[in-house]
């Protein structure tokens, strides 16, 4: 039987280095658009693919449970800017089942500054709108009432309409924050411990 010599460990130890972050990392590197998360990577918009997927569903046609929900996400955006908020909250309801859109003014209250909103209707066709940044806004409530909230120029079914239309992925990118990358990560980690 022949000895290991010091030459053949380092090898050894090289391939096996090599091998545990391929393992560990798979083909994720600096310059990488795969997101930590498993199957779930950004498409070439830079919105992360598989972005919308079920959840658990929520009473989705319950406007009680929707002011529930819109209020229970509430700090999970704080550190986020309106039009991040936005596309949090209408990504967040729309993997509970809710059908959520975005509403969009440029001439928000008429006084030239755009907005982003959602507008949520249930099986019914009923309409209620949710401000994730009513407290910016001074909005009534989370799910305002007032008229201005019904005035808006364009709906946008989901974030790659309205990024598409509205300004490019960066101005909603909520994922690619600190925050964001958490909230976005936890909620994959959560899918996957439901389906099993």
């Amino acid at each position: 039987m022949s000895r290991i010599t010091s030459k053949s460990w380092l090898i050894i130890m090289a391939v096996a280095l090599i091998a545990a972050v391929v393992f560990f990392y798979g083909d994720r590197g600096p310059s990488s658009s795969k997101s930590p998360v498993s199957g779930f990577g950004y498409s070439g918009a830079g919105i992360p693919e598989n972005y919308y997927f079920s959840m658990n569903a929520a009473d989705i046609d319950s406007p009680i449970e929707l002011v529930r929900f819109a209020t229970s996400i509430k700090p999970d955006t704080s550190s986020l800017d309106i039009p991040m908020r936005a596309a949090y909250y209408q990504w967040y309801l729309k993997n509970r089942g809710f059908n959520a859109s975005f509403a969009y003014s440029d001439n928000f209250r008429n006084q030239g500054i755009e907005h982003v909103w959602l507008l949520v209707k249930n099986q019914q066709g009923e309409s209620m709108y949710v401000d994730p940044s009513s407290d910016r806004m001074k909005a009534d409530s989370i799910c305002p009432t007032t008229p201005e909230y019904k005035r808006y120029q364009e709906t946008y079914k989901d974030i790659n309409e309205l990024s598409r239309s509205t300004g490019g992925v960066e101005k909603y990118a909520w994922w690619n924050t600190n925050d964001g990358k958490k909230l976005y990560e936890n909620s994959v980690l959560l899918l996957k411990k439901e389906q099993l």
